[in-house]
C-alpha cells in the first residue's frame, strides 16, 4: 500500500509540474482529473466515464468561446487516475469568469461531485472560488469533512461510484443508440420511396399505380412518423419485463398515434401503416437487444416470434370489435396462410426479411461501411423483386386474386434471375408494364423492403456489440 501512496503523490507531483510548464511559457492552463476513492484510481469503467466526460467538457468550452489550446492537449492515465491538461490562450485574461463556468458545469452534470476542471493561471498559481464541493456519497456534508472524519469506507465508496458510473453511461449509450436507430428507419424510408422505377409504387418521378398519393406525400408522411421512432427505441432500450408480451399494448398506443399522425398529414391517404407496424417492432427488438449487449439475427427473430405467439388467430380468426370485416379479416378467410399478409409475416419471424431480402443486400452490397447512390439503388432493386416473388402480398391478393398475385411473383422472380435484376432490363420493364395494366401496387413489398434496409444498417452496426 506504501508503494501504491508513493505512487500516486509521485504522479501529483509530475502534474504539478507540467501545470508549471505551461505557466513558464506565460500561458494559464486548465485541467480534468477525477475524484475517485481508494485504489486503482483508473479502470476501463472511469476511464470510459472520463473520456465521455472530456468531450463533453471540450463541447462546453468551444461553444462559450473560451480559447483553447487543443493542438497542445495532454491526455493521459498515471497513478492517479486520468488526466487531461491544456493550455489557454494567451488572450483570456478574465479567469474569475472562466472558473465560474467551470464549475457551472460540474455542478450541472450528473456526475460532477466526481469530476474536477481546475485552472491555474500564468503564475501557476491555482484558480480558486472558495466554495467546498458537497459529498458525493451523503450530499449533507463538505466533503473535506467527510475525507478527513473517514465517514465512508472505502468499499462503500467504490461500490457508489461504479454502480452511478455505470448508470451514467449506460444511459448515454441509449441516447447514442437510439437517436442512431431512429436515423436509420426513417433514411431506410426514404431510400425506399426514392428507388427509381419501381413496378407499380410511388417513387421519385412516378405515382405508380396510385392516384391519391405522390412522392411529397410519403415525404411528409415519413417526416412525421419519424418523431415517434426515438420513442419507440427508448421503450425497447428501458423494457426490463421478463415477459416481451407485456410490452405489446405500450407498443400498439405508440403505433396507433404514429397512424393518426400520419392521416392528419396525409388527409387521410394511407402511405406508411404497414411500415409502421414493422418498422415499430424493429426498433423495439432492436432497441432491446442492443441493451442487453446481444444482439444478432437469431435473437431478433426468436424475440420478434415470442412478441407475437399467434397473432394471425388473435387479430384474423376471430371478431376484435363490432365493426364490418376489415381487408386483412377478409384475405384471411379468402385464402387462408396465405392471406395472413403482414401479421403471418411478423408471426413467423420475419422471413421476407431474413431469407430473401437480406442475403440480397448482403450479396450486392458486401462489407463496404458506405454505399453509393447507383450502388445502393442496385442493391434495393434486387432486392424488392426477391421480396415481390417470395410474398404473398394480401393487398394484392384482396383485390386482384390469386391468379393474379402469382403472375406477379412469376415476372418478379424472372425479372430478378435476368441481369441481376438490372432496372434496364426487358423482364424489369415487362414487370412494370404489367403492374400498370392491372393497376397493381405490391405495397407490401415496398414496407418490407423499407424494413430489411433497416435491419441491415442494423446488423453492419450492431451485430456482436462488444460490452461497454
Amino acid at each position: 500500500m506504501d508503494k501504491l501512496l508513493q505512487d500516486i503523490l509521485a504522479a501529483r507531483e509530475e502534474r504539478l509540474q507540467l501545470r508549471q510548464e505551461i505557466a513558464a511559457s506565460g500561458k494559464p492552463s486548465l485541467s480534468l482529473t477525477m475524484n475517485i476513492p481508494g485504489v486503482p484510481k483508473s479502470t476501463p469503467l472511469y476511464h470510459s466515464f472520463f473520456i465521455h466526460v472530456l468531450q463533453e467538457l471540450k463541447r462546453y468550452l468551444v461553444s462559450y468561446r473560451i480559447p483553447v489550446e487543443f493542438n497542445k492537449e495532454l491526455v493521459t492515465i498515471d497513478s492517479d487516475g486520468d488526466f487531461f491538461l491544456v493550455p489557454l490562450g494567451e488572450e483570456l485574461r478574465d479567469l474569475k469568469e472562466l472558473k465560474c463556468l467551470t464549475e457551472k458545469f460540474e455542478s450541472s452534470h450528473p456526475l460532477g461531485r466526481l469530476l474536477d476542471v481546475d485552472l491555474v493561471d500564468s503564475e501557476g498559481n491555482p484558480v480558486s472560488s472558495g466554495k467546498a464541493k458537497t459529498c458525493f456519497f451523503c450530499n449533507d456534508q463538505p466533503a473535506i469533512v467527510c475525507m478527513r472524519q473517514q465517514r465512508h469506507s472505502y468499499q462503500e465508496m467504490r461500490a457508489i461510484v461504479d454502480e452511478e458510473i455505470g448508470a451514467f453511461l449506460h444511459k448515454q449509450h441509449g441516447e447514442v443508440v437510439c437517436r442512431r436507430l431512429s436515423a436509420l428507419a426513417l433514411k431506410a424510408l426514404l431510400h425506399e420511396v426514392s428507388l427509381s422505377p419501381k413496378p407499380g409504387l410511388v417513387d421519385r418521378f412516378d405515382s405508380g399505380s396510385h392516384r391519391d398519393m405522390d412522392y411529397a406525400t410519403f415525404l411528409d408522411s415519413a417526416a412525421v412518423i419519424s418523431s415517434y421512432f426515438k420513442d419507440i427505441a427508448e421503450y425497447g432500450f428501458q423494457f426490463e419485463g421478463e415477459n416481451l408480451k407485456e410490452a405489446l399494448p405500450k407498443l400498439r398506443q405508440l403505433g396507433l398515434q404514429m397512424e393518426e399522425a400520419m392521416f392528419a398529414e396525409t388527409i387521410g391517404v394511407n402511405t406508411h401503416k404497414g411500415a409502421i407496424f414493422l418498422l415499430g417492432f424493429s426498433l423495439f427488438t432492436t432497441a432491446y437487444l442492443i441493451a442487453g449487449c446481444r444482439y444478432s439475427e437469431k435473437e431478433f427473430v426468436q424475440c420478434i416470434r415470442t412478441m407475437n405467439g399467434d397473432l394471425v388467430a388473435k387479430e384474423l380468426g376471430k371478431k376484435l370489435y363490432d365493426q364490418g370485416k376489415t381487408h386483412g379479416e377478409e384475405c384471411y378467410e379468402r385464402y387462408g396462410d396465405r392471406g395472413r399478409g403482414i401479421r403471418g409475416e411478423i408471426q413467423n419471424g420475419m422471413p421476407a426479411v431474413f431469407k430473401h431480402a437480406l442475403p440480397v443486400l448482403r450479396s450486392v452490397i458486401g462489407d463496404r461501411e458506405r454505399e453509393s447512390d447507383a450502388l445502393l439503388h442496385n442493391a434495393l432493386t434486387q432486392t424488392l423483386l426477391a421480396i415481390m416473388a417470395y410474398n404473398d402480398d394480401s393487398n394484392i391478393l384482396y383485390r386482384k386474386g390469386l391468379s393474379v398475385l402469382e403472375e406477379l411473383k412469376s415476372l418478379s422472380a424472372i425479372a430478378l434471375n435476368q441481369q441481376g435484376g438490372c432496372q434496364e432490363n426487358a423482364d424489369f420493364e415487362k414487370l412494370i408494364k404489367f403492374c400498370e395494366e392491372h393497376h397493381i401496387s405490391p405495397g407490401g413489398s415496398a414496407d418490407l423492403l423499407a424494413v430489411s434496409l433497416f435491419i441491415f444498417w442494423v446488423e453492419r452496426e450492431y451485430s456482436d456489440y462488444p460490452l461497454l
